[in-house]
């Protein structure tokens, strides 16, 4: 999919902690931001926000949204989405239009390869802008946004994704954080990707995540 923004993301890396991924994701979004003469914005999941690390203080004061609510005063000119959920991530795709967005990866709830390979976000430890999926997969998961016009309500919705889903299992396609992250691109709600995050745990059994 074409998106109206400049993505970049810093994946989940075990050997490195979550802060020092955010001041890669920050200066990154402060760089964009001063290109446009504008200052960047932090979305997270929590009402509060990150607390305690310097790189957070400037997002303290009128520059830091959640999905409960925004206290941004002025048009961002990028975003950081600080180990985002569905809702954050959504958000944060909002406020990025016209300008960039940056995503901190972590595992809980899904990791976000799918959503970087399918809007070709730049990988911010490379360098590298990211390899597009194969064409299979981005076809797989345009029908499977079709079918999500209801949410997936129980029904025809439902049932076909599933069928989409079962088809995708038999070819190898079905690796949950990706399907889940480069959906996530098509704007479906967080409802239905919980739907289709059920749908996926009954076809390939999850282990557990970190939190």
């Amino acid at each position: 999919m074409v998106s109206d923004f400049a993505a970049a993301w810093v994946p989940y890396r075990q050997d490195r902690t979550i802060d020092d991924a955010a001041v890669i994701a920050i200066a990154w979004a402060e760089r964009q931001a001063a290109a446009r003469g504008l200052q960047p914005v932090l979305v997270t999941d929590e009402k509060r926000g990150p607390r305690g690390a310097a790189h957070f203080a400037p997002f303290e004061d009128g520059r830091h949204a959640t999905p409960r609510g925004s206290r941004v005063k002025d048009r961002p000119g990028a975003v950081v989405a600080h180990v985002p959920g569905p809702r954050a991530l959504e958000l944060a795709m909002s406020l990025a239009r016209g300008t960039a967005l940056v995503v901190v990866d972590h595992p809980s709830p899904w990791l976000k390869a799918g959503w970087a390979a399918v809007l070709q976000a730049q990988n911010l430890d490379t360098g590298q802008t990211e390899t597009p999926l194969l064409p299979d997969l981005l076809d797989r998961l345009h029908h499977l946004a079709f079918y999500g016009n209801n949410g997936y309500a129980r029904g025809f919705g439902r049932d076909r994704a599933r069928q989409v889903l079962q088809h995708m299992h038999a070819e190898g396609l079905l690796e949950r954080d990706v399907v889940l992250s480069a959906l996530s691109t098509f704007d479906p709600s967080t409802k239905a990707l919980a739907v289709i995050d059920d749908l996926i745990s009954a076809l390939v059994p999850q282990p557990a995540r970190p939190v």
